[in-house]
């Protein structure tokens, strides 16, 4: 199906207009695209001053818009004559030329394309709601490719600053502040910061959590129910329960000494780990907090996706029989895909995936406990309908009072 107009346009690349430019041609389409022939666009009667009160520009603002999107060929003006009086200026998309801008090119799929055409409709709509919200153009064209560009939970784990930059119009040196006001502002819940060049991890960039439940998105159709997890079990975060086997294996662990991996009878799982490798390089990762932190997350946001289809959740000895190696869907979600970009020799690699396997294996764990103490269904969703979504918000490092588990529910 053929996305609106609207949002392919949120979801390309203009480097040539600004933030509040873009949203003003975003705004047009909107308005005149048809509904049911999408790709035709009405033409557009009103005038700079007209167009400025509709879309609550300044007349300034909406003439410079007008005059950059009239020079990039992106509108075209014609003139009608009418049975009387003056001809008059009437405005047209120039649908062909914006089309060919730079799209997405990564096998990025958006989650909530309804939500963002809704958020859209808001704006013309209901622009009171956007002012009450305190946000400016600038901060709506943000908040709008970061609604478009998020997965089903409301999270936007692949847009780097520069990413942001480019789609939204914003220049890069500002994004951070744009960034700081949303969360001020209440629309961003949390924010998973980014990694830099050099770690173990490779260079994932920042992930945003948008609050689903903050009035504005909630009128889009979409909003988070809350099931905090509390009690036995969910105080410690699963990445400081990996650091605590740091020197202090188990008989089945898979860092086992030297002494008890040489009398691990033959047929049984052996550590595919040299233990000097791992307490030699692991306690490296576990000091720098910000990769800690960032591991953390990515244990939270597999233990969400495990409680969609409970069956998926495998047990300790389920784990230790089956699974040796982390599965490439949890590797690439901590590396985003960029595994072959980290730099390591045999010895780091091999303790690298035992890395991302003890990582993963704590994933199932957090969702073995989310399923039992938060009463969830035991089963995955009936064949025809929906799967449930559920996420969980960044717990960071330290000691937690609860795991904020969310369902999210859309009703669009």
């Amino acid at each position: 199906m053929l996305k609106p107009a609207s949002i392919r346009c949120a979801l390309s690349v203009n480097s040539y207009l600004k933030a509040d430019e873009k949203l003003f041609f975003i705004l047009l389409l909107f308005s005149s695209e048809s509904v049911l022939h999408p790709g035709n666009f009405a033409l557009i009667k009103e005038n700079g001053i007209q167009l400025a009160k509709r879309f609550r520009f300044t007349k300034e603002a909406a003439f410079r818009a007008l005059q950059k999107l009239k020079d990039q060929d992106l509108l075209s003006e014609i003139t009608e004559q009418g049975p009387k009086g003056r001809p008059k200026k009437r405005r047209k998309i120039g649908w062909l030329n914006w089309e060919k801008w730079k799209g997405e090119s990564s096998p990025f799929q958006s989650g909530l394309l309804g939500q963002s055409f809704q958020l859209i409709s808001i704006r013309l709509k209901k622009p009171e709601l956007v002012e009450q919200a305190g946000m400016n153009n600038t901060l709506f064209m943000l908040l709008l490719v970061l609604l478009s560009r998020a997965d089903r939970s409301g999270v936007v784990a692949t847009s780097s600053q520069a990413k942001l930059s480019e789609y939204t119009g914003i220049p890069r040196s500002q994004v951070q502040r744009r960034i700081n006001q949303l969360e001020e502002l209440g629309i961003l819940a949390d924010v998973v910061p980014g990694l830099v060049e050099g770690a173990i991890l490779g260079k994932p960039s920042s992930v945003y959590f948008l609050d689903l439940n903050h009035p504005i998105l909630r009128e889009t159709g979409i909003r988070a129910d809350q099931i905090p997890i509390r009690g036995k079990g969910s105080a410690q975060t699963e990445i400081n329960q990996l650091a605590t086997r740091v020197g202090r294996p188990g008989l089945n662990d898979r860092l086992a000494s030297v002494t008890q991996h040489a009398a691990t009878p033959i047929g049984m799982k052996r550590t595919r780990l040299s233990p000097g490798s791992w307490e030699q390089n692991a306690p490296d990762f576990l000091k720098r907090p910000a990769a800690k932190r960032y591991a953390q997350f990515v244990i939270e946001r597999n233990a969400a996706k495990l409680l969609a289809d409970p069956n998926s959740i495998l047990s300790a000895s389920e784990w230790r029989d089956a699974q040796d190696h982390a599965t490439r869907d949890f590797v690439d979600e901590l590396t985003r895909g960029q595994t072959s970009k980290t730099h390591r020799d045999a010895e780091n690699d091999r303790m690298f995936y035992s890395l991302c396997a003890d990582l993963e294996e704590l994933s199932h764990q957090l969702a073995s406990l989310c399923l039992k103490v938060g009463k969830l269904p035991k089963r995955p969703s009936p064949v025809g309908t929906p799967p449930v979504t559920y996420r969980i918000l960044p717990s960071g490092t330290d000691e937690r009072t609860e795991i904020r588990l969310e369902q999210i529910i859309t009703s669009t």
